[in-house]
């Protein structure tokens, strides 16, 4: 599991900084201990696998990316002083819905091998909080959507979606279409990072989503909308780590992080049509 760990200035905008590209599964304790110096604030963000590569391969899922936490978080307790701000999932760990919108407080009993990780990987948290005063929250992220999307790894429905309908590709849904997700623009996702990061006070899980829930079906027909044409879709058999419904209830993100978001999906898909738009006379001249 790759992961860049960046040191220095807390404000990218402050200049030069260094940059240390890390394996995290690989790397030592006594390397992590001296990447944490002059550290205030670590954001975890780094993750292996995706529900379906998790499924394929669960050793791989639990030996690279919670044995890679814990061996940050051996390191992190030595530092009391540091803030861990952990990238979870708002979606995967709580499995089939009971009820909608779910809260913090919905039971968790994930359906696959990658919201299986992820909660462990937040007991652990909570373990090391509770053993060795870590200080560290775990935001419950829904499915974010934006540019620089790896779509190649099959991250992202509404970015892979509208990428393949600006090139006239066809749409592949596993599914009737009609399964609800909780969509939210990456921008939102990194302002309530930030903001978990400077609440120091502000304990987890919470909740980061767009509190809206919308139908693979609803962004096909955003999609018709913006382009005025009907992308082609091609309907595959539904997957069984696939949970029926996720939309995400985020009071809590705004009552302790005063965090809402900002970009709804219809302003989120517009602005992606026209950036892919944009890239296809520089695809066209490669």
């Amino acid at each position: 599991m790759k992961g860049t760990i960046f040191r220095g200035h807390s404000n990218l905008t402050d200049g030069p900084f260094p940059i240390h590209r890390v394996d995290l599964a690989k790397t030592s304790h006594k390397v992590f201990c001296r990447l944490l110096e002059d550290v205030d604030t670590v954001y975890h963000l780094a993750w292996s696998s995706i529900p379906q590569t998790a499924t394929a391969d669960p050793l791989s899922d639990l030996r690279n990316n919670v044995v890679g936490l814990v061996k940050l978080l051996e390191a992190v307790r030595k530092r009391p002083d540091i803030r861990l701000v952990f990238a979870s999932s708002g979606g995967a760990v709580y499995g089939p819905a009971r009820y909608l919108p779910i809260d913090e407080e919905h039971p968790t009993s994930p359906v696959s091998a990658y919201g299986a990780s992820k909660l462990a990987a937040e007991n652990y948290l909570a373990f090391y909080a509770a053993q060795y005063e870590v200080n560290s929250v775990s935001l419950r992220i829904s499915n974010a959507y934006g540019t620089g999307q790896n779509i190649a790894k099959g991250l992202g429905a509404v970015t892979a979606f509208t990428y393949a309908a600006i090139e006239g590709r066809p749409i592949t849904i596993y599914g009737d279409g009609s399964i609800l997700r909780d969509y939210v623009w990456v921008d939102d996702v990194v302002r309530a990072l930030i903001a978990a990061g400077a609440r120091r006070d502000v304990a987890g899980p919470i909740n980061v989503g767009s509190g809206v829930g919308s139908t693979l079906v609803s962004i096909i027909d955003e999609l018709e909308r913006h382009l005025r044409v009907r992308p082609n879709v091609i309907m595959r058999e539904a997957r069984r780590f696939d949970v029926p419904a996720s939309q995400l209830d985020i009071r809590r993100a705004a009552d302790g992080l005063g965090w809402k978001p900002e970009v709804d999906l219809r302003s989120g898909i517009d602005f992606l049509c026209g950036y892919f738009q944009s890239l296809l006379p520089l695809r066209a001249a490669q």
